[in-house]
Formats: structure tokens, sequence, C-alpha cells
């Protein structure tokens, strides 16, 4: 069956916002996933690796009859926790530029008209610009959040579209909050529902691959928390928990596709005078 071009400048209910952004995944998943799988992929299973390599060693060197030991234990790994994760914001960072930078050719160029060698030029530095906006983000949602949860939230959800912004637009960071803090409250309860659907189902996708991690992880500490001994899991138990960590990343593409899609329906409503 013949695919048809996504519209994304177009005015979207809620339900429209999520059914065309599967649409678009459905349609664009090959294109999107090579792309990934040739700029982001190597950076992610590095990401991978050295996240199980903390867990290994967190996990075999606690001693679950003595919690003075285990904190022991523990501390060493806290500067290493902390560069880890500025490496995480990174992923997530180089995730978002060129994920957005594939969108923005989809939506300038059409479909079709342009190939992952047209555009590679452009990740490096929109991926810079999606690090920028994702510190900004960060401390703003973490500052907020230390005032009280709900203003966190707030923070949070308004400036949740300053990312595809900053790429999309390229007037600098600046412009990308204030833009994403506008258009965002002409309809925050509508975002708010989109970006919490859209995590749910990255939390979703993450769950279903950890479920085997989960089972062998909790009867593994249960019997370790019995017997006074360290944890001891299988070899498959952490290759199975790196391919989770590095598919929960790539599902993160899902609230990013809500995002934009949300980006251009509140464009257009403002453009016409509606809210």
């Amino acid at each position: 069956m013949e695919q048809k071009e996504i519209r994304f400048r177009k005015q979207r209910d809620l339900g429209q916002v999520m059914s065309d952004s599967f649409d678009f995944l459905r349609q664009e998943y090959k294109p999107i996933l090579r792309m990934i799988g040739i700029y982001v992929l190597p950076f992610l299973v590095l990401y991978a690796g050295v996240q199980v390599y903390l867990q290994k060693n967190v996990l075999v060197n606690i001693d679950f009859s003595d919690p003075e030991a285990m904190m022991a234990s523990i501390k060493p790994l806290e500067g290493n926790l902390f560069i880890f994760l500025l490496f995480g914001l990174f992923i997530q960072s180089l995730l978002v530029g060129t994920y957005f930078s594939y969108l923005e050719a989809y939506v300038k160029f059409g479909k079709g008209n342009f190939q992952l060698s047209d555009i590679s030029s452009r990740f490096f530095s929109n991926s810079l610009m999606a690090l920028g906006a994702g510190l900004i983000f960060t401390f703003t949602s973490l500052f907020g959040a230390m005032l009280c949860f709900l203003p966190g939230i707030y923070i949070a959800n308004t400036l949740s579209l300053m990312f595809f912004i900053v790429i999309f637009e390229k007037q600098g960071i600046g412009n990308a909050v204030g833009k994403s803090w506008k258009l965002v409250n002409t309809q925050w309860w509508n975002t708010l529902a989109l970006n919490i659907l859209g995590l749910i189902l990255w939390y979703a996708v993450g769950l279903v691959f950890s479920i085997p991690s989960i089972i062998i992880g909790f009867t593994g500490g249960l019997n370790a928390a019995v017997s006074g001994s360290p944890v001891d899991y299988p070899q498959w138990y952490w290759v199975l928990a790196g391919i989770t960590s590095i598919i929960s990343t790539i599902a993160l593409i899902i609230p990013y596709t809500f995002q934009a899609f949300q980006y251009f329906n509140l464009e257009m409503r403002e453009n016409s005078g509606e809210e």
C-alpha cells in the first residue's frame, strides 16, 4: 500500500496528535532506526556498558547484613555516578539532535525528498543545541522541584517543546524557552496529557523488555538478603540489562514525536488566532 506524506503543519486535537505520531513512526521507522543505528547506537552501547559496569560493582560489593559496609561500598562510586549522569545527558541530546534533524528535513523537504547523507552534517550542531537546551531544562526543572513538586512539573511541562523549537527554528535557546513557554500555556493541560502519555508508553516499552531482569533481580536480591551473601547474577542478566537500556533510550522518540506534532498544532493555532 502506498504511504502518504504526513503533514505536520496542521491543527490537531489530543487524539489526532497521538494517532498521527504513530502513523509517522510506522511509516518512517526504517530510515529513523537506520539513522539512529549509524550515528547514535555506538554511543548507546558504550553508555549501556558503563551502566552495567556500575551496577555490577555496586551489587557485587553490597553486604546486606551490614548497612554500614553497604554504604561504604557505594560511596566511592558517587563521583563516577555524576559523570555517568552527564554522559547520559549527552546521549539524550545526541538522540534528540539526530531524530529532530530527521523531522526537520521531513517537514521542510517532504517525504522521500532527502537522504540521510543530506542531513548528517546537521547532527552535531543540532545535538549541541539540544545539549544546551537539556542543561537549561534540567536545572530549571530541578530548581522548581526543589521549591515544591508542583512548580517542577509546571516548568518541565511548559519548557517541554524547547528542544524541538531550538532545532527547528534555530533562533537560539532564549527564543526556544520563550516560544515554548508561550505556546504551551495556550494548551497547558493538553500538553501535559501528551507528555504523560508519552512517558507512560516509553516506560511500558522498557518494562516489557526488562521483565526477565526484574524477576531474576528480585529473586537474587531476596536470596542475598536472607543469606547475607553478595548478589551473584548470571552473565545473561547483565547482557539483557544492557540491551534493555539501549531499547529504552531509543523508545524516547515516542514522546519526542508527540512534542513535535504538538509544536505545530499550537503554532498553527497561534497563527490562526485560535487556542
